[in-house]
């Protein structure tokens, strides 16, 4: 880590974000950009939106701010982004939240303030539905077609990390600015902001690892960001030589370490109830299906097996889906799907799905919400490639099997349709399971 601190990241965002809302209050939302995220708020969406503000601020001369979607006070449940926050000398309460803003999110636009989707590609409904209040895209999730006149739609489906499109995005500009007399030392870039996109990327991509996530455009912009990052402050090994996409060597070691350490933070997530689980890592979809009907869907990413997740439970299976039909009632959601990633006893990785779908809502009667749970098993189902589902537990001795059992009585009742698989694929991720969903929902 850095032996000293550099307070311009932190300063920008305190000086900025005064402007703006002081801007707002004055009415004069005109000629701001507002950079956010998804709603899930992981760390790949606050690293790219608050360095996309930065860069586009210091390097362009526009005047852009991030956004943080995740409530403040849900902000603990992802402590690997405290932690990032933490190596980049940007302290939690500089980040600009939606409770903080003096004008309600769907009166920004009015006012004149335009957007920058990172990390996903369509205007969320809290700012409105104008598509042309959107200026510039950057994600790497499937594009949905929207805002097809923003200046920069720049859409990589399959890239590791939003991040690294960002870094690449801007680094003709970044890296000029490295390039006078004085170096990294004379850039109004300060190496803290490299280090929290490098954070991102190497959670995204689970640590650069061969074989996986990365891609070229990953690899190179951590061969780009590591020399300039805090993590190579003081480090004898800053070669990037590793870098590159099927290189055999092993990444730098104090890349490496940190990649370790703040993966592993990622993943604890001791002590967290059911409900803290489901909330963590969460989006929120509204989906039109055939008929002309909208469906709210819900998807809730877990690093936890569902196991685990019910035994750490009083009363089992019976506490945990009142928690979840608690949870679906009180965001009006109409269908949710909890994604488990975990790895087992062999330390293979491992994934779930369970569906639930409630009575009430857009369906109001049981039949009908039995009806909307066929048709999306079959979609699943019918996508082997991606999923190939098993009956969760089936066959399975010990507590799994166990707990097969006993969710069969429970799993069904009159508010609500549940089913729970294995994926056997586990390289499908929400990036996946969500557009399959969204298919299927559009045939009902």
């Amino acid at each position: 880590m850095a032996t000293t601190k550099d307070n311009r990241l932190a300063d920008f965002l305190k000086s900025q974000n005064a402007a703006f809302v002081d801007d707002l209050k004055a009415g004069k939302g005109k000629g701001w950009l507002l950079v956010n995220g998804n709603e899930a708020g992981d760390l790949d969406t606050i690293a790219s939106s608050v360095a996309y503000a930065f860069l586009a601020s210091a390097l362009l001369a526009e005047r852009a701010v991030p956004l943080v979607l995740t409530p403040q006070n849900l902000m603990s449940l992802r402590p690997e982004n405290l932690y990032a926050l933490q190596q980049a000398n940007l302290p939690q309460e500089d980040l600009l939240h939606t409770a903080e803003l003096p004008i309600k999110t769907e009166e920004l636009a009015p006012a004149g303030v335009r957007f920058v989707l990172v990390d996903h590609n369509r205007i969320l409904p809290i700012f409105g539905s104008d598509e042309s209040t959107v200026t510039a895209i950057i994600d790497h999730h499937e594009d949905e077609g929207a805002s097809p006149n923003a200046s920069l739609r720049d859409i990589q489906f399959g890239a590791g990390s939003c991040s690294s499109l960002v870094t690449q995005h801007f680094r003709p500009q970044w890296q000029a600015s490295l390039s006078g007399p004085a170096g990294a030392a004379g850039s109004p870039v300060p190496p803290e902001l490299a280090t929290l996109l490098l954070s991102a990327i190497l959670i995204d991509t689970h640590g650069l690892k061969q074989g996986g996530k990365a891609k070229d455009v990953d690899y190179a912009a951590a061969a780009f960001l590591y020399p300039i990052s805090t993590l190579a402050a003081g480090s004898s090994d800053i070669s990037t030589a590793a870098l590159t996409t099927g290189s055999t060597s092993p990444i730098p070691e104090p890349l490496e370490a940190y990649a370790t350490k703040i993966n592993d933070i990622k993943f604890d997530v001791t002590g967290m109830s059911t409900l803290d689980l489901l909330q963590r890592d969460y989006k929120q979809y509204a989906w039109t299906t055939g008929s002309g009907k909208t469906l709210n869907v819900g998807l809730s990413t877990v690093p936890m097996s569902l196991k685990d997740q019910v035994e750490a439970e009083k009363n089992g299976w019976k506490s945990w889906l009142a928690t979840s039909d608690k949870f679906m009632a009180e965001r009006g959601i109409d269908v949710e799907g909890v994604l488990t990633t975990f790895k087992n006893s062999k330390h293979k990785s491992r994934r779930e799905i369970l569906l639930l779908v409630r009575v009430g809502g857009t369906l109001p009667t049981l039949d009908e919400a039995s009806n909307v749970m066929g048709v999306l098993e079959g979609g699943l189902r019918a996508d082997a490639d991606d999923f190939a589902l098993e009956d969760w537990g089936h066959g399975k001795k010990g507590e799994k099997g166990k707990l097969a059992e006993e969710v069969k009585p429970l799993i069904n009742s009159t508010t609500r349709v549940a089913k729970v698989w294995d994926q056997t694929n586990s390289k499908s991720t929400r990036k996946q399971v969500a557009p399959a969903l969204q298919h299927v929902v559009s045939k009902l």
